[in-house]
């Protein structure tokens, strides 16, 4: 069953009725039923958070991305786990027993109990502070093995993070990259114009496919937005940090459009793309001995 929508807040009758008629569709497996009234609810009413997120639970079916994450933690089992943007530390108790856990948001909101992330580091700055703070970084206790990147969802500030933490990764290391792939362009902007709002980050998917060919990367179709996954990781390239300011002024102005599924290398939502990952890895660490 997917996961439930809640209503954000009392919508007019005809906007509420939509949105829980196509919920009901949608826990019912009524798909087609369901992406109708989402997408009616948007006509009358284009920023409707619900409607967005029915639409991207109905179009796409499959894990969603807290489920790869799981996925992820439970068959790399790696040994230090960084996250930028944790908010309410939901996914950072994925990780399981053995993980050295780093947490990274400007504004963390964990539970006052320490039930979700017991054994977590947080650091409670931004990314691009934490990463230009030498005692910040200096409580990586290692390589890192696996990363999240779910904090500013602007292009600029998931390509800093990325190679920030490419800089840091193991041989055989996986960044994971949320919300690329988006619902569609107007959720997709560099400005936040709706409550659903993925940002332009997904641009950092063309970016390294045109730049790193080195690099091995997938995006999975997962709900609601997506997961991009790279390994074949070089710590030692600087290539994205050299290039920086001419990769802005390139990627930017990239519009997200009809062919954004080809440039974003999406694969099927199932077990093929963990095979595929864990084939890579084992390439990467191959190459590194």
């Amino acid at each position: 069953m997917p996961p439930d929508i809640e209503l954000t807040q009392p919508w007019p009758l005809p906007l509420r009725r939509l949105l829980l008629e196509g919920r009901r569709d949608l826990r019912q497996g009524r798909t087609l039923q369901a992406i109708r009234r989402f997408e009616r609810a948007l006509e009358l009413e284009p920023n409707i958070p619900e409607a967005h997120l029915g639409l991207a639970l109905a179009r796409r079916p499959g894990p969603g991305y807290r489920s790869w994450l799981e996925i992820l933690h439970n068959a790399l089992r790696p040994g230090l786990y960084v996250e930028i943007g944790i908010e309410t530390g939901g996914t950072l108790r994925l990780a399981g027993p053995g993980t050295a856990v780093i947490g990274i948001d400007p504004d963390p909101r964990l539970p006052a109990d320490g039930t979700v992330a017991p054994d977590a580091r947080v650091f409670a700055m931004t990314s691009q502070d934490f990463f230009a703070t030498p005692e910040a970084v200096a409580a990586l206790p290692g390589p890192v093995d696996l990363a999240f990147i779910d904090g500013d969802h602007r292009f600029a500030s998931v390509l800093h993070d990325f190679l920030e933490l490419e800089a840091r990764m193991a041989p055989d290391g996986v960044i994971a990259v949320h919300d690329t792939w988006p619902l569609d362009a107007r959720t997709a902007a560099s400005t936040r114009l709706t409550g659903f709002y993925s940002g332009d980050g997904w641009k950092l998917v063309p970016c390294l496919r045109a730049l790193r060919p080195d690099l091995r990367l997938m995006t999975i179709p997962a709900a609601p937005t997506g997961l991009t996954l790279v390994t074949g990781l070089d710590p030692a390239s600087t290539l994205l940090r050299r290039r920086f300011d001419r990769i802005l002024a390139a990627f930017t102005p990239l519009p997200y459009g009809a062919g954004a599924g080809h440039s974003l290398a999406l694969v099927r939502n199932d077990g093929t793309a963990l095979d595929q990952l864990l084939a890579w890895r084992a390439m990467a660490t191959a190459k590194s001995s």
